[in-house]
Protein backbone atom coordinates (compact mmCIF):
# COMPACT_ATOMS: atom_id res chain seq x y z
CA UNK A 1 0.00 0.00 0.00
CA UNK A 2 1.32 3.40 -0.96
CA UNK A 3 1.22 6.21 1.49
CA UNK A 4 1.62 9.75 0.32
CA UNK A 5 2.75 12.48 2.61
CA UNK A 6 0.71 15.61 2.13
CA UNK A 7 1.54 18.91 3.67
CA UNK A 8 -1.15 19.99 6.10
CA UNK A 9 -3.12 22.94 4.88
CA UNK A 10 -4.61 24.24 1.64
CA UNK A 11 -2.70 24.64 -1.58
CA UNK A 12 -3.49 27.58 -3.85
CA UNK A 13 -1.17 27.65 -6.88
CA UNK A 14 2.28 26.94 -5.40
CA UNK A 15 1.40 28.38 -1.98
CA UNK A 16 0.53 26.10 0.92
CA UNK A 17 -1.66 27.94 3.40
CA UNK A 18 -2.28 26.75 6.95
CA UNK A 19 -5.19 24.52 7.90
CA UNK A 20 -8.42 26.55 7.90
CA UNK A 21 -9.73 27.64 11.27
CA UNK A 22 -12.93 29.44 12.20
CA UNK A 23 -12.73 33.20 11.91
CA UNK A 24 -14.02 33.67 15.45
CA UNK A 25 -10.96 31.93 16.91
CA UNK A 26 -8.38 33.25 14.45
CA UNK A 27 -5.47 35.27 15.79
CA UNK A 28 -3.22 37.12 13.31
CA UNK A 29 0.37 35.86 13.31
CA UNK A 30 3.25 38.04 14.39
CA UNK A 31 4.93 38.00 10.96
CA UNK A 32 3.78 39.29 7.59
CA UNK A 33 1.98 37.11 5.06
CA UNK A 34 -1.17 36.42 3.10
CA UNK A 35 -4.62 35.55 4.36
CA UNK A 36 -7.34 33.54 2.63
CA UNK A 37 -10.94 33.92 3.80
CA UNK A 38 -12.75 30.69 2.99
CA UNK A 39 -16.25 29.26 3.00
CA UNK A 40 -17.15 25.59 3.25
CA UNK A 41 -18.16 24.28 -0.18
CA UNK A 42 -18.51 20.54 -0.85
CA UNK A 43 -17.98 21.09 -4.60
CA UNK A 44 -14.34 22.03 -4.01
CA UNK A 45 -11.74 19.29 -3.77
CA UNK A 46 -9.58 17.89 -2.26
CA UNK A 47 -10.68 19.96 0.73
CA UNK A 48 -14.13 21.55 0.73
CA UNK A 49 -13.13 25.21 1.10
CA UNK A 50 -13.77 27.89 -1.53
CA UNK A 51 -11.68 31.09 -1.37
CA UNK A 52 -13.77 34.22 -0.92
CA UNK A 53 -10.99 36.75 -0.40
CA UNK A 54 -7.19 36.93 -0.55
CA UNK A 55 -5.53 39.65 1.48
CA UNK A 56 -2.15 40.61 2.79
CA UNK A 57 -1.03 41.68 6.20
CA UNK A 58 2.23 43.14 7.32
CA UNK A 59 3.92 43.88 10.57
CA UNK A 60 1.27 46.50 11.34
CA UNK A 61 -0.66 44.97 14.26
CA UNK A 62 -3.29 47.71 14.24
CA UNK A 63 -4.51 46.76 10.80
CA UNK A 64 -4.47 43.08 11.72
CA UNK A 65 -6.70 43.77 14.74
CA UNK A 66 -9.13 45.76 12.56
CA UNK A 67 -9.37 42.86 10.11
CA UNK A 68 -9.94 40.47 13.02
CA UNK A 69 -12.90 42.55 14.24
CA UNK A 70 -14.32 42.64 10.69
CA UNK A 71 -14.01 38.86 10.37
CA UNK A 72 -15.73 38.20 13.69
CA UNK A 73 -18.59 40.48 12.74
CA UNK A 74 -18.93 39.07 9.21
CA UNK A 75 -20.06 35.52 9.85
CA UNK A 76 -19.49 32.52 12.06
CA UNK A 77 -19.12 30.08 9.17
CA UNK A 78 -16.08 31.74 7.59
CA UNK A 79 -12.68 30.10 7.84
CA UNK A 80 -9.22 31.63 7.73
CA UNK A 81 -6.03 30.17 6.28
CA UNK A 82 -2.68 31.94 6.54
CA UNK A 83 0.47 31.86 4.43
CA UNK A 84 3.29 33.28 6.57
CA UNK A 85 5.88 35.25 4.58
CA UNK A 86 8.14 36.56 7.36
CA UNK A 87 10.86 38.31 5.34
CA UNK A 88 8.78 39.51 2.40
CA UNK A 89 8.24 43.04 1.21
CA UNK A 90 4.82 44.52 0.69
CA UNK A 91 5.44 44.51 -3.08
CA UNK A 92 6.15 40.77 -3.06
CA UNK A 93 3.04 40.06 -0.99
CA UNK A 94 0.91 42.28 -3.25
CA UNK A 95 2.19 40.53 -6.40
CA UNK A 96 1.46 37.09 -4.94
CA UNK A 97 -1.99 38.22 -3.82
CA UNK A 98 -2.78 39.55 -7.34
CA UNK A 99 -1.61 36.24 -8.81
CA UNK A 100 -3.92 34.29 -6.49
CA UNK A 101 -6.86 36.62 -7.19
CA UNK A 102 -6.41 36.28 -10.95
CA UNK A 103 -6.12 32.49 -10.66
CA UNK A 104 -9.10 31.80 -8.38
CA UNK A 105 -11.45 34.79 -8.95
CA UNK A 106 -12.75 34.97 -5.37
CA UNK A 107 -16.30 36.32 -5.17
CA UNK A 108 -15.38 39.20 -2.84
CA UNK A 109 -12.71 40.49 -5.22
CA UNK A 110 -14.50 40.35 -8.57
CA UNK A 111 -14.35 43.68 -10.37
CA UNK A 112 -17.68 45.23 -11.25
CA UNK A 113 -18.69 44.76 -14.87
CA UNK A 114 -18.81 47.99 -16.87
CA UNK A 115 -22.22 49.39 -17.75
CA UNK A 116 -23.61 49.45 -21.29
CA UNK A 117 -22.91 53.20 -21.58
CA UNK A 118 -19.26 52.70 -20.61
CA UNK A 119 -18.92 49.87 -23.13
CA UNK A 120 -20.54 51.99 -25.87
CA UNK A 121 -18.15 54.86 -25.10
CA UNK A 122 -15.13 52.54 -25.26
CA UNK A 123 -16.40 51.09 -28.54
CA UNK A 124 -16.79 54.58 -30.03
CA UNK A 125 -13.24 55.46 -28.93
CA UNK A 126 -11.89 52.27 -30.50
CA UNK A 127 -13.73 52.94 -33.77
CA UNK A 128 -12.40 56.51 -33.91
CA UNK A 129 -8.86 55.25 -33.30
CA UNK A 130 -9.28 52.60 -35.98
CA UNK A 131 -10.49 55.18 -38.53
CA UNK A 132 -7.49 57.39 -37.73
CA UNK A 133 -5.10 54.46 -38.13
CA UNK A 134 -6.76 53.44 -41.41
CA UNK A 135 -6.24 56.96 -42.76
CA UNK A 136 -2.59 56.87 -41.71
CA UNK A 137 -2.09 53.48 -43.37
CA UNK A 138 -3.67 54.70 -46.62
CA UNK A 139 -1.42 57.78 -46.59
CA UNK A 140 1.64 55.55 -46.11
CA UNK A 141 0.58 53.26 -48.95
CA UNK A 142 0.02 56.18 -51.34
CA UNK A 143 3.46 57.58 -50.47
CA UNK A 144 5.01 54.16 -51.02
CA UNK A 145 3.28 53.91 -54.40
CA UNK A 146 4.94 57.17 -55.43
CA UNK A 147 8.34 55.56 -54.85
CA UNK A 148 7.60 52.91 -57.48
CA UNK A 149 6.32 55.31 -60.16
CA UNK A 150 8.73 56.01 -63.05
CA UNK A 151 10.80 59.06 -62.28
CA UNK A 152 10.95 61.89 -64.84
CA UNK A 153 14.11 61.74 -66.95
CA UNK A 154 16.03 64.98 -67.39
CA UNK A 155 17.41 65.73 -70.90
CA UNK A 156 20.90 64.33 -71.26
CA UNK A 157 23.89 65.83 -72.93
CA UNK A 158 25.17 63.96 -75.96
CA UNK A 159 28.15 61.71 -75.41
CA UNK A 160 31.47 62.75 -76.95
CA UNK A 161 32.93 66.04 -78.19
CA UNK A 162 30.79 68.08 -80.55
CA UNK A 163 31.87 71.61 -81.16
CA UNK A 164 29.11 74.07 -81.54
CA UNK A 165 29.31 75.77 -84.89
CA UNK A 166 28.20 79.33 -85.28
CA UNK A 167 27.15 80.71 -88.72
CA UNK A 168 30.17 83.04 -88.82
CA UNK A 169 32.57 80.20 -88.22
CA UNK A 170 31.13 78.03 -90.98
CA UNK A 171 33.52 77.46 -93.98
CA UNK A 172 33.00 79.69 -97.04
CA UNK A 173 32.83 76.88 -99.54
CA UNK A 174 29.88 75.39 -97.89
CA UNK A 175 27.59 78.08 -99.34
CA UNK A 176 26.10 77.21 -102.62
CA UNK A 177 27.64 79.67 -105.25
Amino acid sequence: MRSFLLAPGLRFNDCVFSEPELSASWMPPACAGLIAVLARDPAWAPKPFRPLFFGEFGNDTGRACESRRWLRAAAHNLYIAVLPLPFSTSGQRRALRHELVSSYNPVCQVEAAPSADELALKLDQLEARQEEQNAQILALLSNMAKLFEPQPVAPRRPIGFRPQLTPAAAPAGSRGS
